[in-house]
Order: C-alpha cells, then structure tokens, then sequence
C-alpha cells in the first residue's frame, strides 16, 4: 500500500507548499495518455496469450457496470435529482478507476501478471462502454471515433497485431524503461487532483454513487467469474478492478458536457480516498 500512498500524498504536500498550481496535473495525465500508458498497453497486447480469458474478464466488466448503472437509475428517480445532477451520478456510480487507480493496485497485489489482466479489463471492457455508453449518457449520443483513436487502445491493438514480430532487445528494453514511469506518474497526477473541500461540499450524494460503485460491483464481477470459471489471477483482478472507486474520466465528461463537475470531482476523490482502506480487505476476501 505504501507504493500506491506515497506518490498520492507527496503530491498533496507538493500542492499544499506551492511547488505545485491546481490544473498542472493535467501535464502529467497527458504524459500517461498520450505516451507512457500507449506503450504499456503496446507490451500487454504483445506479450498476452490469446485465449477465451480475454472475452471472459471483459464480459465481467461490462455486465457489472450495467448492474450499477441499473440501480444508479433507480436511486436517480427515487431522488428526483436534476438533469445535470442525474447524469453526474449515472456516470460516477457505473465507471471505475481501472485505469489510474486499477493499475498500480493489481500491480502492488498480483505483480505483473496481474496487471496485464488490469490492462486487458479497463481497455476492452471498462473503456469501451465509458466511451460508448457513458458519451452517450452524458451528451445524448455515442462517440466511436474517440473510441478507435484513444491512443492506449490503440496501443493495445497494435501490441497484439505484432505479436508475431520479434523485436530487438535494445526496443524492448527502452519500452520497459519508459512503461515504469507510468504508475508513479499517474499516482502523483491523482494526489494533485484531490481537493478535500469539493469531497466535503457533495459528501452526502458522492458517498451513495461511490457506495454502488464499489459494493454492486464487487458481489456481481464476484459472481459472474465464478459463473465464467475465470484462472485465478484474472478472478482476482477483475474482482478488483470492478470494486474501483468512480473512474477520473466521469469528471472530464462531466466538465465537457456541462453536467455537474464538483459532484463529479468529490466522488472521484472521495473514493480515491477511501480505496487505501477498503482494497486491502477486498485483496484479503479474494
């Protein structure tokens, strides 16, 4: 845990001095999505065995998203909340932080193995229905090209065409240098994200959406790999990576499409936060 923690709260300390301004994170993820994570993803879809497994984890992605998006509905009507509101919270309780927050944790727990798992859940399962389905919610139409060009998908697809291609050592070690930049970096971009006041402003409705999050998941991906006979690792994984609090790129369409970006933020931060205390104990179920 410490891995996940020290970068988070060096970069909450950094903030909190000055060394670093609000907004300057956006440098960092930028550097993850556009380089270092399109590599990363390059060397999982190049070394991975092509097998069922990969349909299998993606299907447990998807089904559990639909099954919090389904009772985020009904806790939307129930509430009778605003257009902008409804949508916010659609896209927080359904969307993890496979990504950001799901790599470095299926790192830290099942090493690389498991993070290959990690990349296989969040680019082929989590990302396609967040760029399909979650555009869709929060712009009233689908937006495939986003889809296609994201460049870690893209890095995913080109690894996996080249799979019969040897590569010299030399690239492939340059590769491996620049892939380990990319969870430090994401999580010192995530600990310059949080703002304590924006959790403490929608507290009460960020705590339902991340509550359906974590919990809806974790019981439906459980289930549904079982069903699936999924290997041990890719149950464990992608039991994990459903149980991720609400994913970064909720907050990003939320601002894009003029929803509501502080509920979107304090629920994204909030379950950042609480992730460094309810993961040890869904590693330890599992």
């Amino acid at each position: 845990m410490l891995e996940v923690i020290l970068p988070i709260l060096s970069a909450g300390l950094l903030k909190r001095s000055g060394v670093f301004q609000e907004g300057q994170e956006k440098v960092l993820i930028n550097y993850v999505l556009y380089f270092s994570l399109p590599i990363l993803s390059f060397k999982a879809g190049y070394d991975i065995e092509t097998s069922t497994d990969i349909l299998k984890i993606s299907f447990v992605a998807w089904v559990s998203i639909l099954a919090c998006m389904s009772l985020a509905y009904l806790v939307v009507r129930s509430l009778r909340l605003s257009r902008e509101d409804s949508k916010t919270f659609l896209l927080v309780s359904s969307f993890g932080n496979t990504a950001f927050l799901g790599y470095p944790y299926s790192y830290t727990y099942f090493g690389q193995e498991g993070l290959q798992v990690a990349i296989i859940y969040d680019n082929i399962g989590s990302f396609l229905l967040v760029s399909s389905l979650g555009i869709l919610i929060a712009r009233g139409r689908p937006n495939i090209k986003e889809v296609l060009l994201f460049p870690p998908f893209l890095g995913l697809v080109l690894g996996f065409l080249l799979r019969g291609l040897e590569l010299s050592s030399a690239l492939i070690k340059a590769l491996e240098f620049i892939e380990l930049s990319t969870l430090p970096v994401i999580l010192f971009a995530l600990g310059l994200s949080i703002s304590i006041r924006g959790i403490r402003n929608n507290l009460r409705l960020s705590l339902v959406g991340v509550s359906i999050k974590v919990f809806v998941s974790f019981f439906v991906s459980l289930l549904v790999g079982k069903l699936l006979s999924l290997p041990e690792v890719a149950l464990k994984v992608s039991v994990l990576e459903s149980a991720m609090p609400p994913m970064m790129f909720s907050a990003v369409l939320a601002i894009r499409y003029n929803l509501n970006p502080n509920l979107a933020f304090s629920a994204v931060g909030l379950g950042m936060l609480l992730s460094f205390f309810y993961v040890p104990l869904v590693v330890k179920l599992l």
